[in-house]
């Protein structure tokens, strides 16, 4: 059952982000042809001030679905009903919070943005997205009792037809309208319809909820919620820091187009980042079931086969975006759109870096270790502000992105090794180490083929722009796949997803 459902919600969130991406680019060439890089610019601030307020949410809905787990497998529905009664007020009080804390800031809104040439009210315009992320707060707590169920896809099928419904409706409004409050106003309103189905879903999927809740919930519970809220409201926190406060570094430090341009380049990441998380991430029901059973071992063999399936991943990933983003870019808006080729391999190198945290991280969260490095995300963010800043002073907008990596290695020095991999796998120190370095050393391998292989294609002078850059694309692609295959074709974890693929091949030519 952990495999058919994995495979599920990994097929679904596939599809899901390939919809994503294709239509996220079309809103986003509306937005910037229509109204310019300075509303292009805006977008992507409020959204980083916005999810600055959403560190209120203190991290309880990962806490919520790590207690729902147990009670889930073992069919408790008054203890389930409990936690989610709980869970509901919490998100009433966090959408108060987040309100109130929104309206407190608004002063400082003009600081941050400085001298903009727009015709709307910057006011008005924040409070729309302060409004949309309070709206969702009030409607979105049922998600985790799906989550918890492992039909994470019944959540990225309601997702597809929302961002089709949504990206449609707002290209139509900018279209024809050219009025970029509406088009807030319209994306507020999918979100909140959006959030009302899933809650439909839920409710009839698991009547019960509609129950009245005849108990409270346990003392045991609620501690252990509280005390992994503690926890996670210091990862929220850091992890705002370190990857939430780009965008507003480089608005004040550097300026508003500039902020526009990085944007750009975060509609392709972004989306591509989503897909490849959520892939590694639905797993962790999966993992939260496995890991009741104690078997550490058992632990280790399933963490080593997603551990190489998230390298891969990512590895295929970040290469292919290093040596393809800056030729869609130039398809897509232009040259004067174009960030410096050492900018883009910083961006690359930060987006694998921050993938390969995705296999610990998913049995990090499943375990519910929280608590025990609640310190390090704090350390991180006071790395990551610190470098950044000064690098910024020195080198511009490279150095808001070599502050983030550098800030990142706290993560992999100490975190995950000392606090999620000896615990989980009972592995030491070296190990981990050894690990860790033979997938940097096949990234590198993988970048130098990579690297070969486009040099030579350089030297063929293919006048067509758009066929050049797919015979480009398709070239990088088989050939960094290639590099990873000739590494570790010999590997344990390879020959698992080998035998795997064969068998289900079979399978498929018998039906």
């Amino acid at each position: 059952m952990r495999i058919k459902n994995s495979f599920y919600n990994m097929a679904a969130v596939v599809v899901l982000y390939f919809v994503k991406i294709i239509l996220s680019f079309a809103g986003k060439t509306c937005l910037i042809q229509i109204m310019g890089d300075e509303y292009n610019g805006i977008y992507a601030l409020f959204g980083s001030i916005i999810s600055m307020l959403s560190i209120a949410e203190l991290g309880i809905g990962s806490a919520i679905i790590y207690n729902l787990y147990k009670p889930v497998k073992e069919k408790h529905i008054e203890e389930i009903k409990m936690i989610m009664n709980f869970y509901k007020q919490c998100y009433r009080l966090i959408a108060g919070v987040i309100l109130l804390i929104g309206i407190l800031i608004t002063p400082l809104i003009k600081n941050i943005i400085g001298d903009l040439n727009i015709h709307d009210n910057i006011y008005i315009l924040y409070y729309l997205f302060l409004l949309e992320s309070v709206s969702s707060y009030a409607f979105s707590y049922k998600r985790s009792i799906i989550y918890a169920n492992q039909k994470n896809y019944i959540i990225s099928l309601c997702d597809i037809i929302g961002v089709v419904i949504l990206q449609i409706l707002q290209i139509l409004t900018l279209i024809y309208t050219h009025n970029f409050i509406l088009y807030l106003v319209v994306g507020i309103i999918c979100k909140i319809a959006e959030n009302i189905i899933i809650q439909i879903c839920a409710d009839r999927k698991y009547p019960y909820l509609k129950e009245r809740v005849s108990g409270k919930l346990s003392h045991q519970i609620q501690r252990d919620i509280m005390e992994k809220v503690k926890g996670l409201l210091f990862h929220r926190i850091g992890s705002y820091i370190v990857f939430g406060t780009d965008n507003i570094i480089i608005s004040r430090m550097v300026n508003i187009v500039a902020e526009g341009l990085y944007s750009n380049y975060l509609t392709i990441i972004n989306p591509l980042s989503s897909i490849l998380a959520q892939m590694i991430s639905t797993l962790q029901a999966s993992v939260g079931d496995l890991l009741i059973e104690n078997n550490k071992e058992k632990n280790y063999s399933i963490y080593k086969r997603i551990s190489f399936l998230n390298f891969w991943l990512y590895t295929v990933a970040s290469i292919c975006m290093f040596y393809l983003i800056q030729n869609f870019i130039m398809l897509w808006l232009g040259e004067k759109y174009l960030f410096d080729l050492s900018i883009v391999f910083v961006l690359s190198i930060n987006f694998w870096q921050t993938g390969m945290r995705g296999a610990l991280g998913t049995f990090k969260n499943a375990s519910g270790i929280y608590y025990e490095d609640r310190y390090v995300p704090l350390v991180e963010s006071i790395i990551n502000i610190v470098v950044s800043i000064s690098l910024t002073y020195l080198y511009g907008i490279i150095g808001v992105f070599i502050g983030t990596f550098i800030s990142s290695l706290v993560i992999f020095l100490y975190s995950f090794p000392i606090l999620v991999y000896r615990p989980l796998f009972d592995k030491g120190y070296l190990i981990y180490v050894k690990e860790m370095w033979s997938y940097i050393f096949g990234w590198i391998l993988s970048f130098i083929g990579v690297h070969v292989a486009v040099k030579f294609y350089e030297y063929i002078n293919i006048g067509n722009g758009y066929l050049s850059f797919g015979i480009k694309a398709v070239m990088v692609f088989v050939v960094v796949n290639l590099t990873v295959v000739l590494q570790y074709h010999k590997n344990e974890e390879f020959q698992y997803y080998k035998k795997l693929i064969i068998t289900s091949i079979g399978c498929l030519r018998k039906k």
